[in-house]
């Protein structure tokens, strides 16, 4: 049964081609000779930006899967359609329905990182404590070290849009349940039977009966849909703001440059410098 099933997901597979679409690769533009003052950003935007092109794309090509097991699970029978579930449906459903805060954490970090290297050089007083050890870096941090930016708000919009309010209302709040505690389950199966409701304010709880229903596959593909484009939305404001930085940095560095290869001509040692 199982090469019959993978069988047709691949017969189905074609059709998704179409949708969404790839984040690209090596457009971050920056200089190939840079001053040594450069190293962490020039080397974390390489990271960052690969990263990022990399689990959006990853996301991508995961929601076209789905839509594919969409097509195949509509005319199976139900001995058929749990265990194609089972067997390939549900990792590719949940994995789909964790991404999105993945995305959106991963452009906060690269955000807050980015913007605080530049930071140090550009702005006046800037010092190492105003970012945070990395597992502490959220939003806020992203706010403090992208206010000195035009594009930031731009960005900062954009990212608080992926995984937002209508995507955890309609699964359930499925990634905060899932990690801390029971998650719907997809197309089959019910969850939370029993579940407590307590008000602090009066020190009362009350208990509502009846589970949580599963998570149709057709319906997520359209929530997942959505979600795409809004981590589009937001991989062309980052790369807006990467923009704004690069220029900066490029205009800097040639500054620096020239002073090095003066003092290099002097006579004088001159500060490192780095080839990209």
């Amino acid at each position: 049964m199982h090469v019959d099933l993978y069988r047709r997901f691949t017969e189905a597979r074609p059709a998704t081609e179409s949708i969404g679409r790839f984040m690209p690769y090596n457009w971050t533009g920056m200089a190939e000779r840079l001053a040594g003052a450069w190293m962490a950003y020039s080397s974390m935007l390489d990271d960052f930006a690969r990263e990022v092109a990399n689990a959006m794309n990853a996301f991508t090509i995961n929601v076209r899967r789905l839509h594919a097991w969409a097509a195949v699970l509509d005319p199976l029978g139900e001995d058929e359609r749990a265990e194609a579930v089972h067997e390939f449906v549900d990792p590719i459903a949940t994995l789909c329905l964790l991404t999105p805060y993945a995305v959106r954490s991963r452009l906060i970090f690269a955000t807050a990182h980015l913007c605080h290297q530049v930071n140090l050089i550009r702005e006046a007083g800037w010092v190492e404590s105003s970012l945070p050890v990395d597992d502490e870096i959220w939003m806020d941090s992203a706010d403090r070290q992208g206010a000195p930016w035009r594009r930031y708000n731009r960005l900062k919009t954009r990212i608080e849009a992926i995984g937002g309010q209508r995507l955890r209302k309609a699964t359930a709040d499925f990634r905060n349940a899932f990690t801390h505690r029971f998650s719907p389950r997809v197309e089959t199966g019910i969850t939370n039977f029993a579940t407590r409701h307590f008000d602090p304010a009066t020190g009362s709880a009350c208990y509502s009966f009846g589970g949580t229903k599963p998570l149709g596959v057709k319906d997520l593909t359209v929530l997942l849909d959505a979600e795409l484009h809004r981590c589009y939305a937001a991989f062309a404001a980052f790369q807006a703001l990467v923009a704004e930085q690069v220029a900066f940095v490029t205009a800097k560095n040639a500054e620096m440059l020239n002073d090095m290869d003066a003092q290099s001509a002097a006579g004088r040692p001159a500060a490192d410098h780095v080839e990209t």
